[in-house]
């Protein structure tokens, strides 16, 4: 087969079906008519050779090879907004879009006064927000689908320009009223019966390695890949964990968790905002990076946020 050039609006009409999981109603999102879109659709399983769609009583699901591209075709369409953003953040004036990568703890926090921040000072600035975990958020940093990511401990490299926010602290996290201590030595809180995620986990890997360094192992009692899921788990009473106060701070404040320091030692954990460093100098980048920076600043010097 010679070399494949799509069209992007065949693949932004394949990425439509894939999302709605039926012809009728992708062709209503888009505004085309239903047999414009099957043929689209069906030129573009014959120039790959194979089904992207199996069809369903119900509509459509993905084959494998539309699984495949899926996954590239989202990627491609990241690439093409931070391509825009390139061209378009030359000038003086902040302007343009800047995809943003954040983990889905700090974005809580973040999120929505970054996005009114700059819709108030920068309104010639477009955001696009990506949640994702720091290890797929350093992914996609280099590979250029997100032009700036929040995330902690970002990758010592030259093409990757990092910006510290705050060290973070690790606290153990019970059900409301189950820690009793101002604060708990990590090899007690290593002790409880814990739901943690798998090993592959960057915070994981991050406490794994010092209870290494005194000699002791964790309980783990449940694994959960899922933030959200993790804290339900401990809030309905199925155990303990160790995070971030950040991570937990909306529960702490309503009282639905109760988080204490984990001291001897005292575990460390950077949050920072990174961007490539063909990045660093447009504008938009800039002023998003700042706003990030002010906004943690002062959630920390509130007390808030520590």
């Amino acid at each position: 087969m010679g070399d494949w050039q799509p069209e992007l609006r065949t693949l932004r009409y394949f990425l439509c079906v894939a999302e709605e999981k039926n012809m009728t109603r992708a062709a209503e999102r888009l505004r085309i008519a239903q047999p414009a879109l099957s043929r689209q659709i069906a030129r573009l399983e014959e120039d790959l050779g194979l089904p992207v769609f199996r069809r369903t009583s119900r509509g459509v699901d993905l084959t494998e090879a539309g699984e495949i591209l899926s996954t590239r075709a989202y990627a491609i369409m990241a690439q093409i907004a931070q391509a825009h953003h390139d061209v378009t953040s030359r000038s003086e004036t902040p302007r343009g879009v800047v995809v943003v990568g954040m983990p889905p703890t700090p974005g809580e926090f973040i999120v929505p006064p970054l996005l009114a921040r700059i819709k108030r000072d920068y309104p010639e600035i477009e955001l696009r927000f990506v949640e994702g975990f720091s290890r797929d958020l350093e992914t996609k940093l280099t590979r250029g689908e997100i032009g700036l990511a929040v995330m902690h401990d970002a990758p010592k490299r030259e093409d990757i320009v990092v910006t510290d926010l705050l060290v973070e602290h690790l606290y153990v996290i019970g059900p409301c009223g189950s820690l009793t201590r101002d604060s708990y030595p990590l090899a007690e809180a290593a002790a409880l019966p814990l739901v943690m995620p798998s090993r592959q986990n960057y915070l994981r890997i991050l406490i794994d390695q010092h209870c290494d360094s005194i000699g002791i192992a964790l309980n783990v009692t449940q694994r959960v890949d899922g933030v959200w899921h993790l804290k339900s788990l401990v809030r309905h009473g199925h155990g303990f964990t160790i995070l971030t106060f950040g991570g937990v701070l909306t529960e702490v404040e309503a009282g639905t968790l109760d988080a204490r320091p984990i001291t001897d030692p005292q575990i460390d954990w950077t949050l920072c905002v990174a961007s490539k460093s063909d990045q660093k100098d447009k504008p938009a980048v800039q002023a998003v990076r700042q706003v990030t920076q002010d906004i943690v600043n002062d959630l920390v010097a509130r007390g808030i946020w520590h």
